[in-house]
């Protein structure tokens, strides 16, 4: 049974145990997840939290009424293969929710997915915030007509994303990104090899392939026909492949064994930030994990390619020039993106081999990460539950 917290100002707040329901689509989600399950908790210790998350929220004691990766599908056209089950997941989450009736729902990124949710739940007198503004800076700006309709509030990661909700009148909070504020200002690459037991001397290239497995299936195979063509140049370097789980592992594996059969290739489970930290370079798929590569301060050649149709949709939609944030950011083209049929073994390995002998190129990308790196550490999570308490008026 859900307790009230509409209590008297003098209560203590650490006393009541609000139903606080949550949902992340994706392994970026987690993380935002769980820094915020923490940042809650420490208001309210007997908190509850509920709906669908990843391995990390969990460990927080949140209870995920549905496996995370049933949300993890990529592009219009991957979602419309999975479309059925994706609606029947909704479906049966707003019907628990509604008979729930949480203090409040946040939705973390997913916004085809969670606004529906949001929506309906504010219809029925239930609060609602989303943390993670959908870009509609960089495409469907129009979107926020809806957007008023099924939030009670927003929280977005950048600092030039609130004037777009100001114009729609919609309650928003720059929170900065939590990641700014969890990577170290100054990587430590020794202390990462000796963690994951690498080589000091010998140059280490990271391959994050994408968190979702409808990216790793398309970038598996061009990224280590990629790291075989830098063997030959590089034979002493090392390829490291942090996997968000047993499955994309086993597909990265598959692509070692046809294509980079005689380049060292090394596997990890999870453990990204470390591999970013011991890496010299990255070679990346777009997303979350390129603002990662930018404050861990590495280099790194952006690669992705998508079904055509959704690439059609996309372009056509979008309204800035650039897919990874780390160049939208800057406002101009800092970091390679090589993007659909440019997405090829020969030019992710020419440009990557640029980053490896050019240091002025280096030193480009670092000194614009580090800006960026400044300008994002806020105390995000703290900022984040503020704005949660205010707009869902808990004590």
């Amino acid at each position: 049974m859900v307790l009230s917290v509409n209590v008297s100002s003098n209560t203590d707040s650490t006393q009541i145990a609000p139903v606080i329901a949550m949902v992340a689509g994706e392994a970026s989600g987690d993380t935002l997840g769980v820094d915020l399950i923490i940042s809650l908790k420490k208001r309210y210790p007997n908190a509850r939290f509920v709906g669908i998350g990843g391995p990390k929220m969990c460990s927080q004691g949140f209870q995920s009424w549905v496996p995370m990766e049933k949300l993890s599908v990529m592009g219009f056209f991957e979602v419309l293969k999975h479309l059925r089950e994706l609606l029947k997941i909704r479906k049966q989450l707003i019907s628990d929710l509604l008979a729930l009736k949480p203090d409040v729902f946040i939705g973390i990124d997913a916004p085809d997915f969670n606004f529906k949710v949001e929506s309906t739940l504010k219809k029925n007198g239930i609060k609602t915030v989303h943390y993670v503004g959908p870009s509609v800076w960089a495409w469907r700006e129009n979107r926020l007509k809806k957007i008023r309709q099924a939030v009670d509030g927003v929280l977005v990661l950048f600092p030039f994303e609130p004037n777009y909700y100001h114009r729609y009148h919609i309650p928003v909070k720059f929170v900065g990104h939590p990641l700014a504020h969890q990577f170290p200002e100054q990587p430590d690459s020794a202390k990462a090899r000796a963690l994951l037991s690498l080589p000091l001397k010998n140059p280490i290239t990271a391959i994050l392939p994408g968190s979702r497995m409808s990216e790793i299936e398309v970038m598996a195979d061009i990224y280590m026909q990629a790291a075989s063509k830098l063997h030959e140049i590089y034979p002493t370097m090392i390829f490291i492949v942090p996997c968000v789980h047993d499955r994309a592992k086993k597909r990265i594996q598959e692509a070692v064994q046809k294509f980079a059969s005689k380049v060292d290739v090394r596997f990890f489970d999870q453990q990204s930030r470390e591999a970013l930290e011991a890496c010299d370079q990255v070679m990346v798929t777009s997303g979350t994990a390129t603002l990662e590569c930018a404050l861990m301060k590495r280099p790194m050649v952006l690669a992705i390619k998508v079904h055509p149709i959704s690439y059609w949709i996309m372009k056509r939609l979008a309204t800035t020039q650039w897919i990874g944030l780390p160049n939208i950011l800057a406002g101009k083209t800092v970091v390679t993106e090589l993007i659909q049929e440019n997405a090829t073994a020969d030019k992710i390995a020419l440009s990557l081999g640029r980053l490896v002998v050019d240091k002025a190129s280096r030193s480009m990308q670092i000194n614009a990460f580090e800006k960026q790196h400044q300008a994002l550490k806020q105390d995000a999570s703290e900022l984040a539950a503020d704005a949660i308490q205010e707009w869902a008026g808990l004590p």
